[in-house]
């Protein structure tokens, strides 16, 4: 990960000591590479490594990524540049291509590296990195007129060392870089993960760490800028079973300045949030979250002291204000309890009222670290004066989102999958333009060996946690294929008892889940996180609604359709019993809710769902408020949706609350929820 420093010093030398002979300057001309590598060096670009990947050898590299990506593929990170992977300067050529400064052929695998470059080529790739290659604009005429560029920079003719030389020497004497990296959406992804095609590695902090330390010695420590956009604490098992600490640690030792309290940095206890950042050596801001009136605890402000509204940052010559916004919505995606002593300001009525308050502090530049899922444009559209926006919430990478022309709303992507970098140029003392180039962390990138150190000693504790008894059970609880998705069956009572009991405080009657995602059995003793886990192995998150005893009526019928075949939809239930009529077509009979009534069609009840069902799977789709290429729910309230929070995490809290081992827990096992007739 060091700057590309011999081939960078050789090709420097070569451009600033021209040969001289028989009287007269020898020109030579100035190769793309050769070019590539003095814009890479000019905009202070991090290396971008490209995998090579069988049977992607004449694949595009999907440049051109959006916010629609769901997941980060072998086209993403693959050469762009087919004809320079064996050269030197492969890196430096593929930031350069990534960033947009200069493009591959019509083919769109050939960078062509030996042809020569003109001087308008050249001015023009320089331009781009001033203004901005994703804003819309005459690039070259801005720099004219901003004096980057002189008319004789801009011709047709082949650009030569000593061309390159005066062009570089002009400019970059004038030139000053602050270097913005960003993340959001970690999740708690801290170590590297197989990606969804299986393909290469992707994901690590400690990768982050090698790409910010080359930087930092590159430019100054005091030039670099790291920010999060929020949701990093916890929703993996090895963030989870840490409380968030692995999290604090890691994004410490990175040298993270500040991030956004996001809606699921609330999904444990908010004492919890507290502790996490008096840990953390960087700042939490969020400046809507504050007490309920009458909950702020004796001596504290209204606006939890821990949560600052906003930093100043100086870094060359600039004066950088960095505040954060949190979703007013956040109550919704986590537990009442972890919310019930706070609340949000209206979040873009308070991004206003912080923005106006930093510009009239004389800032330079002001970044916003905005959490606010759909609302980030907004944000952005209703600021003119936020030049950067971190926007978190939506998982999402890509190329940014340029807004009333010149703003630039960052998709930084999710898991740790990438790293931003927004180089903010300055000229004469001026903010011109954002470079903008994003990595994505795979194996092609080293690991900081101390940042792995500390992630390897969680892991191992983690590991070790993972058979730490939380409860005691009374009795072996079976479990097969058939259990679950063709019958009442003890296990998967003990599961729907637990997710309903995990939103009694937010007034849950009912819960409907699918038999497949009850996946072992739990046996007779003392119950540990790891068999928690085996018994519910996927990340399916929680939710909470509000529907009809008609819909509900209609799940069972839908969930019970498949049967005698062992079908994963099969309906497994608490709060209720229902029976139903086998035979060509199944025939749901009676629902009676577990107070002896029958289910109300009419009424309304308050019912747990995993978020596979949310999202219309196994033919759920009447409640359906997730996919949108589905079908839409026309009779689901959604109440409370715990996402990054799994059912498995309901099963342990149930054995924590409900069993000891004097006192292990006892599920009925004579008890028939389902009837066959």
């Amino acid at each position: 990960m060091s700057r590309r420093p011999l081939l960078a010093i050789v090709l420097i030398i070569a451009i600033c000591i021209p040969t001289f002979a028989a009287g007269y300057v020898e020109t030579e001309s100035v190769t793309k590479a050769q070019a590539a590598v003095m814009l890479d060096e000019l905009f202070k670009l991090s290396d971008v490594h490209s995998l090579e990947i069988a049977g992607f050898e004449a694949t595009p590299k999907n440049l051109g990524y959006t916010a629609s990506n769901g997941a980060i593929l072998s086209a993403n990170v693959i050469a762009a540049a087919k004809d320079c992977t064996g050269l030197d300067a492969s890196a430096q050529i593929e930031a350069v291509i990534n960033s947009g400064l200069m493009d591959l052929e019509a083919d769109s695998l050939s960078f062509k590296p030996d042809d020569a470059i003109t001087k308008a080529q050249f001015a023009l790739a320089i331009a781009k990195g001033f203004f901005g290659a994703d804003i819309d604009c005459d690039h070259i005429a801005k720099a004219l007129s901003a004096g980057i560029l002189v008319a004789k920079d801009v011709t047709d003719a082949p650009l030569t060392a000593w061309d390159a030389r005066i062009i570089l020497n002009r400019i970059s004497a004038r030139t000053k870089v602050v270097s913005v990296f960003a993340t959001s959406d970690i999740h708690g992804n801290y170590i590297p993960y197989k990606s969804t095609d299986s393909n290469f590695q992707i994901g690590s902090v400690a990768r982050i760490m090698s790409i910010i330390s080359a930087q930092r010695q590159d430019i100054g420590e005091e030039n670099v800028i790291y920010v999060d956009g929020g949701d990093s604490p916890y929703n993996t098992t090895l963030a989870n079973i840490s409380n968030g600490d692995v999290s604090v640690a890691c994004l410490n030792a990175l040298g993270l300045d500040a991030t956004v309290l996001g809606n699921h940095d609330f999904d444990y206890s908010f004492a919890n949030l507290l502790r996490l950042a008096g840990k953390a050596e960087y700042s939490f801001l969020s400046a809507n979250t504050k007490y309920k009136q009458a909950h702020q605890p004796a001596g504290a402000t209204v606006y939890p002291e821990a949560f600052k509204p906003y930093i100043i940052k100086s870094a060359s010559g600039l004066k950088i204000g960095i505040f954060g916004v949190t979703d007013d919505g956040s109550a919704a995606t986590t537990l009442y309890t972890n919310t019930a002593d706070i609340m949000w300001d209206d979040d873009l009525a308070k991004a206003g009222e912080v923005v106006k308050d930093l510009k009239a502090q004389g800032c330079d530049l002001i970044i916003a670290l905005s959490h606010l899922h759909s609302k980030n444009a907004a944000l952005v559209q209703k600021n003119k004066d936020v030049d950067i926006s971190i926007g978190g919430g939506n998982d999402i990478a890509g190329r940014p989102t340029i807004i009333n022309d010149v703003q630039y709303l960052v998709n930084p992507g999710k898991h740790g999958e990438a790293l931003t970098q927004v180089n903010v140029m300055t000229f004469d003392g001026k903010v011109t333009g954002l470079v903008y180039n994003q990595i994505f962390l795979t194996n092609a990138y080293e690991e900081d060996p101390g940042v792995k150190a500390i992630v390897d000693d969680y892991n191992a504790r983690i590991d070790a946690a993972m058979d730490v008894t939380i409860g005691y059970n009374a009795q072996n609880l079976e479990w097969s294929t058939a259990m679950v998705r063709t019958m009442n069956s003890p296990i998967a009572n003990l599961v729907t008892d637990g997710l309903k009991a995990f939103f009694e405080a937010d007034g849950a009657q009912l819960c409907i889940v699918n038999g497949g995602g009850i996946r072992a059995k739990l046996d007779e003793g003392e119950v540990t996180i790891r068999e928690v886990t085996s018994v519910l192995p996927f990340d399916n998150n929680m939710m909470l609604v509000e529907t009809s005893g008609k819909t509900i009526w209609a799940a069972l019928a839908n969930g019970i359709s498949a049967y005698p075949a062992s079908n994963g939809k099969f309906p497994q239930v608490s709060g209720m019993s229902y029976s139903f009529k086998a035979g060509e077509k199944n025939e749901l009979v009676a629902v009676t809710l577990d107070n002896g009534e029958s289910l109300d069609l009419n009424a309304r009840y308050k019912v747990v769902i995993n978020s596979f069902i949310a999202g219309g799977g196994d033919g759920y789709t009447m409640f359906n408020v997730l996919d949108s290429t589905k079908e839409d729910a026309t009779d689901v309230k959604q109440l409370v949706f715990v996402n990054k929070t799994y059912m498995r995490d309901a099963l342990l809290a149930y054995f924590e609350k409900n069993s000891s081992k004097d006192s292990p827990l006892v599920v009925d096992k004579s008890e028939s929820r389902i009837t066959i007739l």
